[in-house]
């Protein structure tokens, strides 16, 4: 497919991206917030989600960059843009649109929105903490009537998404040549890296959140976890 296709779907998807991983809200105070655990520091304290944001919008940006000077020539500097953005081996000419990219930004962009749509329904009670704030309540409508924690299924969503746009083959970083350079391969292994440890941390954080409010809300957790008895993805798990 035409990579041209690939700038409209690169800034959607970075809008979505931009929701799952921006906090809509203030960090919990200390007497609200609960205990972490270590793989839940780089969470709590926003630094994994921000850096994990860095990478993808940098990258983002050099393949519109590399798009749009290759498909438009006569902009000013495409030349200079494409010279630092094409390394020895690499060719701007294998950047395309593959499958996997557009599923990708489908992913990317499908996450953002059920994040989103997790802010509207928690309002102020959503934090990137885990926390019981003042006047907290179940909430179990909305993406809550679906899975248990659709917020943590927006935001899984959203980095795997990421990951498949730009490891996919057509994509800059492995077209470009920039995959081989030391630069990127460090980058590459510390997002990795981040987004494994951001996704464990989520993961052991569940049944934390169940555990909590559970004990807030009683019986009308159990009623309604026998309505909804799964916590990321509906029939699956």
């Amino acid at each position: 497919m035409f990579p041209i296709v690939k700038i409209p779907c690169i800034i959607i998807s970075m809008v979505g991206l931009q929701a799952a991983v921006t906090p809509p809200h203030p960090p919990p105070t200390e007497n609200e917030r609960a205990k972490s655990t270590s793989l839940e520091v780089l969470i709590r304290q926003r630094s994994g989600p921000l850096l994990v944001k860095a990478f993808s919008l940098s990258v983002a940006l050099a393949e519109v960059a590399v798009i749009a000077a290759k498909y438009a020539p006569n902009l000013p500097y495409s030349d200079i843009m494409l010279s630092y953005l094409i390394f020895p081996g690499g060719s701007a000419e294998r950047i395309r649109a593959s499958p996997q990219f557009l599923f990708g930004a489908f992913m990317t962009t499908l996450g953002g929105f059920i994040r989103h749509k997790c802010y509207q329904a928690l309002g102020s009670m959503f934090t990137f903490e885990m926390s019981i704030r003042k006047d907290h309540i179940l909430v179990t409508s909305g993406p809550y009537a679906v899975v248990r924690h659709p917020g943590y299924t927006g935001i899984l969503l959203a980095i795997s998404g990421m990951l498949l746009m730009h490891g996919s083959e057509g994509s800059w970083v492995r077209e470009s040549g920039a995959f081989e350079t030391t630069v990127m391969k460090a980058l590459t292994l510390l997002t990795g890296g981040l987004v494994a440890t951001i996704t464990t941390g989520l993961m052991k954080r569940m049944p934390k959140e169940d555990e909590a409010m559970h004990q807030l809300a009683g019986k009308k957790w159990d009623d309604w976890a026998r309505r909804v008895p799964y916590k990321l993805i509906p029939w699956i798990y």
